[in-house]
């Protein structure tokens, strides 16, 4: 009896005590690959881009050999690319209903990507889930992903093999990124005074028929997708067969 007690005091502090301070298991990407392309995320290519808006303004001048959002010669020192992620906005059907207390059970949570960006950059985002009355707070990296899945089991959530599955919430999200600096790169078997080392603002990227917005000094995109919630459960119920 004295067993039963203390496991079960050790199992009330485990539901009470937040989330700081512990090992908090990393989410499970699904990387975009122009190679296998996912019928469901559009994807723009921040690279792509850039190497198009490059052989634009060199028209022939010149041969592009590399390009840096970081890094590389900057011949007026030009700053560096560096993005920002704003938090998650969800739509109106993400309100959390009362935790069910049935056990063996394990949540699932994924944000499925429908319009994402791509570049050289991280684009690191902390969001925060809801399990059993306790609040987790986790790290996305939204760059060039289709699929982000996350659960408190170390294993790989998709691998889960549990008979009862339920959805607990729905809605859709969008996550604004922001650009501000220059890209650098250079040139080979350059024609006239074409420079060899040059950089351009990254807001000459805009493009409204993609997404990429203009914002004085800063280029824009929202990333959207849906977020949800499943609920998996597992019967423990063992039924003996009869006697005869």
């Amino acid at each position: 009896m004295k067993t039963m007690i203390l496991m079960a005091l050790l199992a009330l502090m485990f539901l009470i005590i937040a989330s700081e301070g512990k090992t908090v298991p990393q989410p499970t990407t699904i990387t975009w690959s122009p190679e296998i392309p996912s019928r469901l995320t559009r994807m723009v290519n921040l690279t792509n881009e850039a190497e198009n808006f490059i052989k634009t303004i060199v028209r022939g001048r010149g041969k592009l050999t590399t390009l840096n959002f970081k890094g590389g010669f900057r011949p007026l020192k030009e700053r560096s690319v560096d993005a920002v992620v704003n938090p998650l906005i969800y739509g109106d059907t993400c309100d959390y209903t009362a935790d069910i207390k049935k056990p063996n059970c394990k949540d699932i949570y994924t944000w499925d990507i429908n319009e994402g960006i791509v570049s050289p950059l991280s684009l690191p985002v902390n969001v925060t889930v809801r399990r059993r009355r306790q609040n987790w707070n986790v790290t996305l990296d939204l760059n060039g992903a289709s699929s982000i899945t996350w659960s408190l089991r170390k294993e790989n959530p998709t691998k889960m093999k549990l008979p009862e599955t339920s959805l607990k919430q729905k809605c859709n999200f969008t996550a604004e990124t922001s650009f501000e600096g220059y890209i650098a790169y250079r040139l080979k078997e350059r024609r006239g005074d074409t420079p060899e080392y040059d950089a351009f603002d990254i807001v000459q990227l805009a493009d409204q028929s993609k997404g990429l917005e203009k914002r004085k000094n800063t280029l824009l995109y929202n990333v959207t997708g849906t977020f949800r919630h499943y609920r998996m459960c597992k019967d423990r119920k063992v039924i003996k067969p009869t006697k005869n």
